[in-house]
């Protein structure tokens, strides 16, 4: 296997297959007590998440568990059982993020063994802004329509699929955690990484001793996370994104441990090439700036190049796209765009 840092890798072609044909691998011993558990996700068009479990004497720890549900609960209990140990064992269940393809499970688990969920903090207050009712005031997203400058024509589809129902549920953490710190799980250390912008306080893990980075979905092999998912009033989503690419740099020789799709090496190429697809927006947007002024961010997001067409756009990705725009144009006006668009030039 290729051990270049200059491309992404695939650490299992297993994996990627899998991946590509939509499917679910079967679970890896990746060897020292670590395993990689893949559980199915059943909204959307992505066909799961690859979970961690680390096996010690003291118990079960659990990275990122999954959609919840019963047959991921089986899925989890039987890998486990391969390995000898079961799910009243599960002693953690450790979280990157809240979203409920990576948070789901942990609830049940922790009713089901008594095991602790850990969080960053500021991931516990993104998550208590997303649940909360006034994030899903039809008012409010109504006057956020209106401020972009929709057309009256077009407003309708957009609240249409604002009003989708959450699949995000509320959980109480019980230890939080913050940059820097450090979960003993068994022998296995992992330092925690703030990585903000794909949510408010998305975390990655990394142990240092085994040269392993658990990414949660800040960085993918291919896919390109979505940015402010899940933040608060007043965070930059965007630039912050850009930041927490750039402080992993430390691990680029490390092998990758990804919420989706496979394990691979090569992380620096892919922490370039994750940059470098958001700030060709904002460089169309910066290049608008001295001709739209104060336009309205409808005004901006037209005039931008989508992969389906401007026209092609409506209902929840039309939604897409304008928020999209709309953190652009706040990185550019901010005047932190200018460290990045202009780094190479």
């Amino acid at each position: 296997m290729s051990s270049r840092t200059d491309e992404v890798v695939p650490v299992d072609e297993g994996e990627r297959r899998a991946w590509d044909a939509g499917e679910l691998p079967p679970p890896s011993d990746l060897g020292d007590g670590l395993w990689c558990i893949p559980v199915a996700i059943p909204e959307g068009t992505l066909p799961g998440t690859l979970a961690y479990a680390v096996l010690d004497d003291d118990g079960v720890h659990l990275i990122d568990p999954g959609w919840d549900g019963t047959a991921n609960l089986t899925r989890i209990a039987e890998a486990l059982a391969a390995a000898g140990r079961t799910l009243d064992e599960v002693a953690t269940v450790v979280v990157t993020h809240h979203h409920p393809d990576h948070l789901g499970l942990a609830a049940r688990l922790r009713a089901h063994s008594g095991a602790r969920i850990v969080m960053s903090a500021d991931e516990r207050r993104a998550l208590a802004a997303v649940v909360d009712p006034a994030a899903t005031d039809p008012e409010a997203y109504r006057a956020t329509v209106e401020q972009w400058g929709v057309p009256h024509d077009r407003r309708a589809e957009l609240l249409a699929s604002f009003t989708r129902p959450s699949l995000t549920g509320d959980v109480q953490p019980d230890v939080l955690v913050a940059d820097g710190d450090v979960l003993e799980l068994g022998a296995r250390r992992l330092e925690v990484v703030a990585t903000p912008g794909h949510t408010g306080g998305h975390v990655c893990l990394a142990d240092r001793a085994a040269r392993l980075l658990f990414t949660g979905d800040h960085v993918l092999p291919r896919i390109y996370s979505g940015v402010g998912i899940g933040v608060q009033p007043g965070d930059e989503p965007l630039g912050d994104l850009l930041s927490s690419l750039e402080r992993l740099a430390p691990f680029d020789e490390y092998t990758v441990l990804p919420g989706h799709e496979f394990r691979f090496t090569g992380l620096r190429a892919r922490r370039e090439r994750i940059a470098a697809h958001h700030l060709r927006r904002t460089a169309e947007v910066a290049a608008l700036v001295e001709e739209l002024g104060d336009a309205t961010v409808w005004e901006y997001a037209r005039r931008l190049t989508w992969t389906a067409g401007w026209h092609g756009l409506d209902g929840f990705w039309l939604h897409s796209a304008l928020r999209q725009t709309e953190m652009h144009r706040e990185l550019v006006r901010s005047g932190r765009a200018q460290q990045w668009l202009t780094r190479d030039a």
